[in-house]
C-alpha cells in the first residue's frame, strides 16, 4: 500500500513538473513576441525621398584657350555662354592676353557642345576657345522621416544595377557616416561611359525602398 502511494505521488510530481516547465516555456515565447512587437514599434520605418534625378548631357569640363588676344587686349574676369545655362568660367591674363588655365566654375547645362564662349562684359577682342563636354549626373535625397539612418545601410542603384552605399560610392559630395533626420545629400557622378543610358535611380534603405525617373532637364529652381 505504501508502495503504491508513493508511485501515485511520483507520478503526480512529475506531472506537475512537465506542466511548470510547459507553462514557463510558453510565457517565455510569449515575452519574446512581446519584445520584439515593442522593438519594432519603436523603431519606425525610414521615410526616405529622391528629390531629383537629372543627367545633363552637355556639361563643360573642360576649356582650351586656342588664341587669348593680342597684348593688352582683356582684363581678368569670366567667360560666359548664351547656350549654356549655369555655366561660369574665370581666367586669369598676361599683359592682356587671356592664360591657358581657364577655371570652370559652374559646369552649367548645355543644349549642345558650346561654340558661342564669349569674355563676359569686355569688349570682343577676338579670343577664341575650344570646349570639352561631358555627361553629369547629380541628384538630391532627403530623409524625412524621425529616425537617423546610417549610410552604410543605405543603398543606391542606377536601373536596378549598379548596387553601393552612400558609404561606399565615390560621388557622394561630403564623406560622412550618418544621415540624420531631416538632412538631404547631394550625389554628384561625371563617368561619360556609365552615364549614357541610365533610366532610374533607386534608393533603399531597411525594407523602403523609392525610386525616381532620371531626367536630361535640370530640376526647376
Amino acid at each position: 500500500m505504501g508502495a503504491s502511494v508513493g508511485v501515485g505521488g511520483l507520478i503526480i510530481g512529475i506531472s506537475m513538473l512537465v506542466v511548470f516547465s510547459m507553462a514557463v516555456t510558453t510565457l517565455s515565447n510569449q515575452t519574446a513576441t512581446s519584445m520584439e512587437a515593442l522593438e519594432s514599434a519603436q523603431t519606425p520605418n525610414p521615410i526616405i525621398t529622391i528629390n531629383n534625378a537629372n543627367v545633363t548631357l552637355f556639361a563643360v569640363n573642360s576649356i582650351q584657350v586656342t588664341f587669348g588676344g593680342a597684348s593688352n587686349s582683356y582684363d581678368a574676369g569670366f567667360l560666359t555662354s548664351e547656350s549654356c545655362e549655369g555655366f561660369n568660367a574665370s581666367f586669369t591674363v598676361a599683359t592682356g592676353v587671356i592664360e591657358n588655365n581657364v577655371v570652370v566654375n559652374s559646369a552649367g547645362s548645355c543644349l549642345e557642345v558650346p561654340t558661342d564662349m564669349v569674355v563676359e562684359n569686355q569688349a570682343d577682342e577676338g579670343a577664341t576657345f575650344l570646349v570639352d563636354t561631358n555627361r553629369q549626373f547629380f541628384a538630391n535625397l532627403t530623409n524625412d522621416g524621425t529616425e537617423t539612418i546610417s549610410t552604410d545601410t543605405s543603398w543606391i542603384f542606377f536601373d536596378g544595377e549598379f548596387p553601393r552605399t552612400l558609404a561606399s560610392a565615390n560621388f557622394v559630395i561630403e564623406d560622412f557616416d550618418n544621415w540624420f533626420s531631416g538632412e538631404t545629400i547631394e550625389i554628384f557622378w561625371d563617368e561619360p561611359n556609365a552615364l549614357i543610358s541610365l533610366e532610374r535611380l533607386s534608393l533603399t534603405v531597411g525594407e523602403t525602398s523609392v525610386s525616381r525617373i532620371i531626367s536630361s532637364t535640370p530640376p526647376a529652381i
